[in-house]
Order: structure tokens, then C-alpha cells, then sequence
């Protein structure tokens, strides 16, 4: 079994953490987090740590982009809001400054489908409800940093509708 690094993107830092939780110590699942770099002899941490602090002068869906390439993960767990503008947004940023990386969105009931399906669009590889994920997650990220999708069955009639259309 080939490992998947995998990070999480989401501007709630406490549901981020706890995403981070599901995923650490899975077999075959690297978790890339804001550890920090092994800086080895180096005394100088301020300058070390000082990559990894949040930036002030830019958005947080900014802050997260930057985040995310700094790891420069295989797949990347993003986290939708009710806020659509703000989720294309990230969405089209992730795919622009890291496109060698999958994306599995992570959404509640309040998210409708066709948002899902337009996220699938832009480019995501898969799909879970967060209700569900403590279940699925790890099999997710498997199966999308093989390059497969992972999206519920009942979606596939609106998503081949989409294509068709």
C-alpha cells in the first residue's frame, strides 16, 4: 500500500484539529500539519516558527491556500461552509496553486448538491457529509490519492445528468 499525505483545509481551526485527529496514526496516511520543520541545529525557532504563524494583512481562505501549498499534500480535505462564494473561492485557489492535489470535500445537510456537484466541477475528487466521517475518512483519503473518486452512489444519477447535460 502506497502512503497518501493528506492535510486539512479549513478556516475553523477546532474542526480542523479534529479532522487531524481522525487521520493521525492511520495506516498509509501521512498527516501534513503546522508541526513545524525539523530545523535541526538551527537555534533561531522565531524565524523557524514564524512560516507556519497565521498572516494578519490577508483573508483566512488566504491564509489557508498558503498553508496547504506550503505542505504541498496529495490529497487535501476541504471543509465547506454556508458561505458558497467563499468555498469557490478556496476551492479554485487550491486548484490553481496545488493541482497535482486531490480534493475530498467535507459538508453538512446545509450544503445543498448541486453545490457538491459544482465543487466536483471545479475539480474535487470525492465527497463526505461530516457526520459521517469519523467512518469513511481514511478509506476516502486511500481511495482518492489512488486517483479515484469517492462520492455517495445517490449522488452519481445528478452528477451523469450534469455531464450529460
Amino acid at each position: 500500500m502506497q502512503t497518501v499525505t493528506v492535510a486539512v483545509a479549513d478556516v475553523d481551526r477546532n474542526r480542523r484539529a479534529g479532522y487531524e485527529r481522525m487521520l493521525h496514526g492511520e495506516d498509509g496516511i501521512t498527516l501534513l500539519s503546522n508541526a513545524g520543520p525539523n530545523i535541526g541545529d538551527r537555534n533561531d525557532h522565531t524565524f523557524a516558527n514564524r512560516r507556519f504563524e497565521q498572516r494578519t494583512d490577508v483573508s483566512a481562505c488566504e491564509n489557508e491556500v498558503a498553508r496547504i501549498k506550503r505542505l504541498n499534500p496529495s490529497v487535501t480535505l476541504v471543509s465547506l461552509d454556508m458561505n458558497a462564494d467563499e468555498d469557490h473561492a478556496l476551492l479554485l485557489s487550491l486548484r490553481c496553486v496545488c493541482p497535482e492535489s486531490y480534493i475530498v470535500l467535507l459538508a453538512d445537510d446545509t450544503i445543498h448538491d448541486s453545490q457538491i456537484i459544482q465543487a466536483l466541477e471545479i475539480g474535487a475528487r470525492g465527497y463526505l457529509k461530516h457526520e459521517t466521517a469519523g467512518l469513511h475518512i481514511s478509506k476516502a483519503v486511500q481511495v482518492v490519492g489512488r486517483g479515484e473518486a469517492w462520492v455517495p452512489r445517490k449522488m452519481l444519477g445528478d452528477i451523469t445528468d450534469r455531464i450529460l447535460n
